[in-house]
């Protein structure tokens, strides 16, 4: 007997998914604005060569540049709301992939502007930002651009990275079809004899079950099935690796480490003494694991036991009622911010909520300009799922 089955995409209510008709209304009217974008390209390339014009000049660049990438961001959220809750769709696949190519042509189309602005000089950029008042929200940005100066490249270097980032993403794309598509996982046994499906969408409630014979089969049907293509992953870490690894090298840091950490203004000696500190209490974590050891009552602790629930039943937590307990706790914050939460989660339909087949694994918040901060997640009816869509919610408010 077969319990737990994974419904297809086609047949999930509509009120479990996200809207994605809010930012358009069909895929018609998803192509009718990406040809739109496309067409507003060569009216960027009208300002290149022309930012030292003056502040208001600069002023028209970014009205432009942003109005355009504002379009892309709604074009990109739409096609990969789809591809994420589907991953086997070829429609989706295709409009997603068209979707970052048109983001590689926008990235190439205004990569001029940095250099540009470098070259001009930070005080008069910050005298035009004081007479023009348009510019006037522009001051932390100035402020990035200066921090990353030295990484920024000529006109013609900084095009051609960004025609390089489609390609570039590859790995990650083959790694994402590979692990959300194509691999298939067989049945999870319980003690019973009962089967529970195992999917991305599911792994991690199995994980959790207090029956030890679903938790050890659906981590070896999990790991099976990613060991049988290791070769390929392999290849594609390798991939990224190398590419990580070009780009630091392309821009002028030290490492890819410092690449990585650099543009969001964290120190490496913040990364190493994280790691350090981890390090100094591994000690702790043993301790832990051998106290849940004891409380699972077991003579050894295995990979597939790390996630057990502790006590003798799971706690079921509906969807509406981690919405409720949610908003218990971010109730300091108040009235309006709990109004604005619940009417996104319960009648927006900011979330796309329970698992299907060939959605993909994870969680996160999707924002974009114009668009409402929609909320990816499989939720399993567990703690582990509240405490998910409560991180995700905070992003989405954020």
């Amino acid at each position: 007997m077969t319990s737990n089955l994974i419904p297809a995409r086609k047949d999930v209510p509509v009120e479990h998914t996200w809207d994605a008709a809010s930012i358009f209304p069909t895929p018609a009217a998803w192509e009718e604005e990406y040809r739109a974008v496309e067409r507003r390209l060569p009216d960027l390339a009208e300002f290149r060569g022309r930012l030292a014009d003056g502040a208001a000049t600069l002023a028209d660049w970014f009205t432009a540049s942003q109005a355009v990438e504002a379009a892309f961001s709604r074009l990109y959220v739409y096609a990969y709301m789809f591809y994420a809750v589907d991953s086997t769709d070829q429609v989706a696949s295709a409009r997603l992939d068209r979707s970052i190519g048109l983001g590689s042509r926008v990235d190439a189309a205004t990569s001029f502007a940095e250099p540009e602005l470098l070259g001009l000089g930070f005080e008069k950029l910050r005298d035009w930002a004081g007479e023009e008042p348009r510019l006037a929200g522009y001051g932390h940005y100035l402020e990035i651009l200066e921090r990353k100066g030295q990484h920024v490249r000529n006109a013609e270097v900084e095009e051609l990275l960004s025609q390089a980032a489609e390609p570039f993403g590859t790995a990650a794309l083959i790694h994402g079809v590979l692990a959300n598509a194509d691999l298939t996982f067989a049945p999870a046994h319980a003690s019973d004899g009962d089967q529970n499906e195992v999917a991305q969408g599911t792994i991690n409630a199995l994980l959790a079950s207090t029956d030890r014979d679903v938790r050890r089969n659906a981590y070896e049907s999990y790991a099976d099935a990613h060991l049988a293509v290791k070769n390929t992953m392999a290849a594609c870490i390798a991939a990224g690796v190398k590419r990580d690894v070009f780009i630091a090298r392309a821009r002028r840091y030290g490492s890819a480490l410092e690449a990585a950490l650099t543009p969001n203004h964290i120190p490496l000696e913040v990364f190493h003494n994280m790691l350090d500190t981890f390090r100094r209490h591994i000690p702790t974590w043993h301790r832990y694991w051998a106290v849940r050891r004891r409380a699972l009552g077991l003579d050894g602790l295995h990979v597939y036991d790390t996630r057990a629930t502790l006590t003798r039943g799971q706690l079921p937590v509906s969807y509406q009622q981690a919405v409720d307990w949610v908003l218990e706790g971010v109730a300091p914050l108040g009235s309006e911010y709990g109004q604005a939460l619940r009417r996104g989660v319960l009648e927006q339909r900011w979330v796309d909520i329970y698992p299907n087949k060939g959605k993909r694994m994870g969680a996160f918040s999707l924002p974009g300009y114009g668009t409402n901060p929609f909320i990816f997640l499989s939720f399993n009816d567990d703690i582990f799922s509240m405490s998910t869509l409560a991180h995700e919610i905070g992003h989405s408010m954020h």
